[in-house]
């Protein structure tokens, strides 16, 4: 379909009081989003977890600890005579294990009250092999005492899928709308409790709704917009900005000298990544260690620039270690120039964005020390520049206030 000018400003003018409404509701701080933990099951079950406990901090008791039990009474994992018998008790004695007791996402244990709750987690994985018969076989034998043993699985929406895989029909379903529905009937006395409590559990209610389960206001009000104007906002999509490809013009640009005092860590370009380090005899006799071979070269650190479809941004980043004979060895001296590189003052001193990496190199391959945003696709529209002028100008800021003094910072503690 051809798209008008026309139709752009149509779209515009009826739709800009719910798009005012929408941004209001993106730019809302959540802690969740920010963390990067919308699809993430472990966090979500050690948060469910959480209020599932009734002997955490949230002070609230066994209050959603029973609601639990009353839905998982209603999809038939518990018989509604032993609901109502535990609706009456204090339940104070639950233990809450989370993916602790044979990696069952969330454990919940009363010998007292004598019922024991085994829930699995599934947001976007999907079940695999023997893990629904591995969790019901551990628990039929550690708990065999326990004469209520429940078995759920929560997912987004409601599903039978796990019907399919071994000891599948032993379990029910539960879903997130039904959790977040959960929640909400308790809303007055949540809104009751201390603050930060209130605020974790309503900002972990909208970003499920906004995240997992898109239920709510302003995803519905985002559908109907699209449904209406759908042409209109694809036209939009297409010709947003992407940078996909600019990692070959910055590599022709280094290497040609338009950007210079630097040299290549690899041969030639992948798909995504520049790597480099500053032409300077005294740092690189610091991080050329050929002993580690990452990247296929002698070097055990470098400087990535790496394009993503929307972003530009260079990482500080360690190699990896390829070489079992010495693995404790190679990990000691990356470990020491890690903690160096952590603690220098550059990096706050800078006034650049830098997003610091504490604590990479234990859990990761290839740790990164910080990252630096050079520049966005909304910098990007905002400036009457190509991509790769842009890459110039701000490769150079970040050249001259934070990689030269950290290249000087380096050489001063290899002097000293």
């Amino acid at each position: 379909m051809i798209i008008s000018v026309q139709d752009l400003e149509n779209f515009i003018l009826e739709s800009q009081f719910d798009l005012v409404e929408i941004k209001e509701s993106l730019n809302e701080f959540n802690i969740f989003n920010v963390l990067g933990v919308q699809r993430r099951e472990i966090r979500h079950s050690n948060f469910l977890g959480w209020l599932f406990d009734p002997n955490e901090s949230h002070l609230l008791g066994a209050i959603f600890l029973k609601d639990l039990l009353n839905l998982i009474s209603k999809v038939g994992s518990l018989n509604s005579e032993k609901m109502e018998d535990l609706i009456k008790q204090d339940l104070s004695e639950t233990i809450v294990h989370r993916e602790s007791l044979n990696n069952i996402d969330i454990l919940i244990i009363n010998e007292s009250a004598d019922f024991v709750i085994c829930i699995e987690n599934k947001i976007d994985a999907n079940f695999s092999g023997h893990q629904l018969a591995k969790y019901y076989k551990y628990v039929e034998k550690k708990f065999s005492k326990i004469t209520h043993r429940c078995y759920v699985t929560l997912t987004p929406f409601n599903t039978n899928y796990h019907t399919l895989f071994e000891c599948g029909n032993m379990y029910k379903n539960i879903s997130y709308i039904q959790i977040i529905n959960l929640l909400h009937q308790q809303q007055e006395i949540i809104n009751n409790a201390k603050s930060t409590v209130k605020e974790s559990i309503n900002q972990y209610c909208t970003m499920v709704q906004k995240d997992i389960t898109q239920t709510n206001p302003e995803v519905r009000m985002a559908q109907k917009i699209y449904k209406k104007h759908k042409d209109a906002i694809e036209f939009i999509l297409n010709h947003k900005p992407n940078f996909s490809g600019l990692n070959y013009n910055i590599w022709n640009c280094l290497l040609n000298k338009e950007i210079d005092g630097f040299i290549f860590t690899v041969e030639k370009p992948n798909d995504a990544i520049v790597r480099i380090l500053p032409d300077n005899d005294e740092l690189l006799s610091i991080f050329k260690k050929p002993e580690f071979h990452s990247w296929n070269n002698e070097y055990m650190f470098c400087l990535e620039i790496i394009v993503e479809y929307d972003r530009v941004w260079v990482r500080w980043s360690f190699g990896n270690i390829n070489n079992d004979s010495r693995a404790d060895e190679l990990l000691t001296m990356m470990s020491h120039y890690y903690d160096i590189m952590d603690n220098m003052e550059v990096f706050q001193r800078s006034g650049l964005p830098v997003d610091m990496h504490k604590d990479q190199i234990h859990t990761h391959n290839y740790p990164g020390v910080c990252g630096v945003t050079l520049f966005n696709d909304v910098d990007f529209i905002n400036q009457d520049k190509t991509p790769i002028e842009l890459f110039k100008i701000k490769f150079a800021e970040l050249n001259e206030k934070l990689i030269q003094p950290w290249t000087e910072a380096c050489i001063k503690h290899l002097r000293n």
